[in-house]
């Protein structure tokens, strides 16, 4: 047998069955919100593909770094050792005149 309720039992009852559904309703929709963003908005794989391609541009940044500094010192040898040719070549020379 179905009890029948008073107006403002009815009222209450609807209050809350709405309001039930209101909240679950905005749970929901949250919970699908932070997941999203945790699955697409906050790109958690492209901040790791960053972070190797960042590591990535330093080692060849120091790759780059060392060559030019090999190169230098190479350019400063052979300068020395253009020199002490020069410097050979001239006393060198008018002995042999």
């Amino acid at each position: 047998m179905a009890e029948t309720q008073s107006p403002e039992g009815q009222i209450k009852e609807a209050i809350w069955t709405y309001g039930g559904w209101t909240v679950l309703l905005g749970l929901t929709l949250a919970a699908g919100m932070a997941l999203g963003y945790l699955t697409w908005g906050d790109a958690i794989e492209l901040r790791k593909e960053n972070t190797e391609l960042k590591q990535k541009v330093t080692a060849a940044t120091d790759l780059k770094d060392n060559a030019l500094t090999q190169r230098t010192m190479a350019q400063e040898e052979l300068g020395r050792c253009q020199k002490k040719l020069d410097a050979a070549t001239a006393a060198g020379a008018p002995a042999a005149h």
